[in-house]
Parts: C-alpha cells; sequence; structure tokens
C-alpha cells in the first residue's frame, strides 16, 4: 500500500508540474521549438541503449550487442519504423548470439 501511496504521489508530482508549464504558457509553442522537440525520445532514447550496446561491462566491446544496435540503427534509418527497427534489431542480436558473436 505504501508503495502504491508512493507511486501515485510521484505520478501526481511529474502530472502537475508539466501541466504547470503547458497551462502557464497559454500560447502554442513556436514551430521552433515544436521541431526540436520531435528529436528529445530518439536522443533520449539513444543515450539509455548506447552504453548498455556498447560498454555491457563497463569497457567497450564490439559483442553480439553492439552489432545488434548498428543493425537496428541501419533498419531505422532505412524504414522510419520503430515496429521494423525493433524487429530488425531483436533479429540480428538473436542470430549474432545463436552464431557465438
Amino acid at each position: 500500500m505504501d508503495k502504491l501511496l508512493v507511486f501515485l504521489g510521484m505520478a501526481a508530482v511529474t502530472f502537475f508540474t508539466r501541466f504547470a508549464m503547458i497551462a502557464a504558457l497559454g500560447y502554442e509553442l513556436p514551430s521552433l521549438v515544436r521541431r526540436w522537440l520531435r528529436y528529445v525520445p530518439p536522443a533520449v532514447l539513444a543515450a539509455l541503449i548506447a552504453p548498455a550496446a556498447l560498454a555491457p561491462q563497463g569497457s567497450l566491446e564490439w559483442g553480439a550487442s553492439a552489432w545488434a544496435a548498428l543493425a537496428g540503427t541501419v533498419v531505422a534509418w532505412r524504414t522510419r519504423s520503430v515496429i521494423w527497427t525493433i524487429a530488425g534489431g531483436m533479429a540480428a542480436f538473436w542470430l549474432l548470439t545463436s552464431l557465438g558473436v
């Protein structure tokens, strides 16, 4: 029960801090800012994935996860589809792992 209350409290704080920013503005964001904000999710995702894929043990190594991340990047660049990116990266990882890379 305590964990649920903490979770709900964190959700409320997150929601209201973001809602206050949007409500206080009261106008539409400039197009330049909206274009910049489109790049935030891919940048955050890359920042989360890159260390785990390129340095899983704390040092840089080109194992299956790094090559699969590279394959996923190529698929993302060619298809611009999240689902195909995930499928391509996972398929590459499974293939490379089964080959012993």
